[in-house]
């Protein structure tokens, strides 16, 4: 029975020994350009014409590991820093004058991708992001709000497509759902008494640009071939 056990461990250590030499480790780092929005749920009927927050330019930049545990699929983590929120409009029908809403996250998007070729990918999975900031002076007695309450942890959905340019250089496309709200609003009426309050969800559409330090070993590659 000994011997069988040792035997088995021994097999257990030889293929995960097959499966490190087949993996394909690779670093970089990558930047994008953002255009991010805020999704408003639930507003008074008064605020129904109003869009409130309307779409701004932002970006990101972001580490990048990925570990390839084969030729058609591996898991990646992007831990960096990223831009969010909207513009809000205010004034005679929401259209007088406009700040931005910067919301800055440190964020770590843990994405499992999917390779159709050597060329193109998808990839799909959860941010987590944490709020260590924001850049906000929002005129309550214009836009007819009393409250303006940050959530600091945020939990959301991606998914994108990639397109190799190199062996170096990867292009991106991504769309990004907030499943956690960011904040919350109480909206007034014109005599100032509460009428209602919204959940704020963040949103936005990235543009990347992928640089890879590293990508892998020649045996790596080896292996996929076989």
């Amino acid at each position: 029975m000994k011997a069988l056990r040792i035997l088995i461990i021994i097999g257990l250590i030889s293929q995960l020994g097959l499966k490190l030499e087949a993996q394909d480790i690779k670093f970089g780092f990558l930047a994008g350009l953002v255009v991010t929005n805020a999704r408003v749920t639930n507003k008074p009927e008064i605020h129904n014409d109003y869009r409130v927050f309307y779409p701004m330019y932002s970006f990101n930049i972001n580490g990048y590991i990925e570990y390839k545990f084969s030729k058609n699929w591996g898991i990646s983590a992007e831990p960096g820093f990223i831009r969010k929120g909207g513009i809000v409009r205010f004034g005679l029908n929401h259209y007088m004058s406009s700040i931005k809403l910067s919301l800055n996250y440190v964020q770590m998007p843990l994405l499992i991708n999917f390779y159709f070729s050597d060329k193109f990918s998808v990839s799909l999975g959860p941010e987590f992001a944490y709020l260590i900031n924001s850049e906000e002076n929002l005129p309550s007695t214009a836009t007819g709000l009393s409250q303006f309450n940050e959530n600091a942890f945020e939990i959301s959905v991606m998914i994108g497509l990639n397109y190799s340019l190199s062996k170096k250089i990867d292009i991106g496309l991504r769309y990004n759902h907030g499943l956690t709200y960011n904040s919350i609003i109480t909206w007034t009426d014109v005599y100032g008494p509460p009428i209602g309050q919204s959940k704020v969800y963040n949103q936005y559409f990235q543009f990347i640009l992928r640089f890879k330090i590293t990508t892998g070993s020649n045996n790596t590659h080896t292996a996929y071939r076989n």
